[in-house]
């Protein structure tokens, strides 16, 4: 696959990811595209696991597994909405900042989450000529950054935010989806 070799990522173990490969072919988010081209690139070439030690991405599962882009994905999709949609209501600006809008936060669908409660989420209404997402962090639904217009830029700005947090040489530990 062509951009597998952009991941500059340490794995635990060889991965063998555990991977639904009709959702990743047949899967279609709301502007009605596939799964960005960098996303299908980085669940192929690692599957389900903790990324940086702290955040997970979610991946198409097979049918019987959590932790899925769809499952676990749609619902915290569901979340982010209800939230910015309760901000838009009180007038709670700040909340879209400091890259974000209301209407932004509508198109939003968020597809890794960390263990403290920040979340990653493509802008489904800005897809670019090469099928790719902008992609904006969220801290527990207060905030709107854009971090990257692909998984690729994305991850790398993950990496920077977790710099120095521990000397652990391992970027990523596959682990397997909890079943249902």
């Amino acid at each position: 696959m062509e951009h597998e070799s952009r991941w500059n990522v340490r794995v635990a173990r060889p991965a063998a990811p555990l991977l639904d490969e009709q959702t990743i072919e047949r899967h279609r988010l709301p502007d009605g595209a596939p799964l960005p081209p960098s996303y299908v690139s980085f669940v192929r070439a690692f599957g389900w696991g903790r990324l940086f030690g702290l955040w997970l991405i979610y991946t198409p599962v097979p049918s019987g597994f959590g932790d899925g882009i769809v499952g676990r994905g749609g619902y915290l999709t569901d979340r982010l909405h209800q939230e910015f949609d309760e901000g838009r209501a009180d007038d709670d600006t700040w909340k879209i900042e400091p890259d974000g809008s209301w209407d932004i936060a509508q198109r939003l669908v968020v597809f890794a989450m960390s263990e403290n409660g920040d979340y990653l989420a493509w802008d489904t209404g800005a897809r670019d000529s090469d099928d790719e997402l902008p992609i904006f962090h969220t801290t527990r639904f207060d905030s709107l950054t854009r971090v990257g217009d692909d998984l690729f830029e994305a991850v790398e700005w993950v990496r920077g935010r977790n710099s120095g947090r521990d000397s652990d040489p391992i970027d990523f530990t596959p682990l397997v989806p909890a079943a249902l």
